[in-house]
């Protein structure tokens, strides 16, 4: 099987090879063939699959919206052959290149209020610019820039699965009463702190992770993490030329995924979790 498009590959292109590999079946270890905007599709067999191109008819392009709005190629792939969960793990990028792919900036079309200047940095720290930063390096090779940018999306697929299963851990967490502090046992996902953070309203969270056992806040929370009361708790434990306070006073920690600790604490995530919810009372 091949998997055509066109080229000088743009983002609609680059996305719509890599979730016609990811997504349709058979696809997986299609080769990518690449050719003019304006091919007619000569020599494609039946199971082969041109995208992002009219190929004579027989390619895959954006459904047409309201006011001749053009969406991408790419979500119309998605929305065909991913399944629901991973359409869900990937709205975020199918609006992007949608946003992209019709309006030539996604980030003027998303974040019309903020102001030029800090359009140009999200601008430039864009997956638009990864891709023209690809294609600098490797000129005139979209094979390579096909395969460099795949990378990076099968990436962002397994972050967007990632948050999925973070969800499952956040709601396995347990809340004390007043729902500002949480215990978080064993986490293995990244996002599981942000959504409880961000989306369930808590304010601190105690974690333990094996033999690490610390205490973090909401980016936005001014209790310091490292006040007296925590302090008193550990002190009480012998244990405080073992802990770390971060000098911001975000995290207090005895082991991080940064630096695990080799032994369990004596202080107890419980007592650490009443002070706190004490002190945000």
């Amino acid at each position: 099987m091949k998997v055509f498009t066109h080229f000088s590959v743009d983002l609609d292109a680059v996305f719509s090879v890599w979730a016609t590999r990811q997504f349709v079946d058979g696809a997986k270890d299609a080769t990518v063939d690449f050719r003019p905007a304006n091919w007619d599709g000569n020599g494609m067999t039946e199971s082969d699959i041109a995208v992002d191109i009219p190929a004579g008819g027989r390619g895959i392009k954006g459904e047409k919206g309201e006011g001749g709005i053009v969406h991408s190629c790419f979500a119309s792939i998605v929305a065909q052959y991913a399944s629901s969960a991973d359409q869900e793990a990937l709205a975020s990028l199918v609006r992007y290149v949608d946003a992209q792919d019709a309006h030539g900036s996604a980030i003027k079309v998303l974040v019309p209020e903020v102001s030029r200047q800090v359009q140009g940095v999200l601008s430039m720290n864009s997956l638009n610019t990864v891709l023209r930063a690809f294609q600098s390096t490797h000129q005139r090779n979209d094979a390579v820039v096909v395969e460099r940018m795949s990378e990076i999306l099968s990436g962002i697929l397994q972050m967007g699965r990632a948050r999925q299963r973070a969800v499952f851990e956040a709601e396995k967490a347990e809340v004390l009463d007043g729902g500002k502090v949480a215990i978080v046992v064993n986490s293995r996902e990244f996002a599981t702190n942000g959504i409880l953070f961000d989306e369930r309203g808590v304010r601190v969270i105690v974690y333990v992770d094996g033999n690490n056992l610390g205490v973090i806040r909401h980016g936005d929370e001014p209790l310091r993490m490292d006040h007296p009361e925590f302090r008193s708790v550990v002190e009480a434990s012998g244990e405080m030329n073992e802990w770390f306070a971060h000098s911001a006073g975000f995290l207090f920690c005895r082991g991080s995924r940064k630096a695990p600790a080799e032994s369990m604490s004596k202080v107890s995530p419980q007592r650490l979790a009443e002070v706190a919810s004490k002190l945000l009372s």
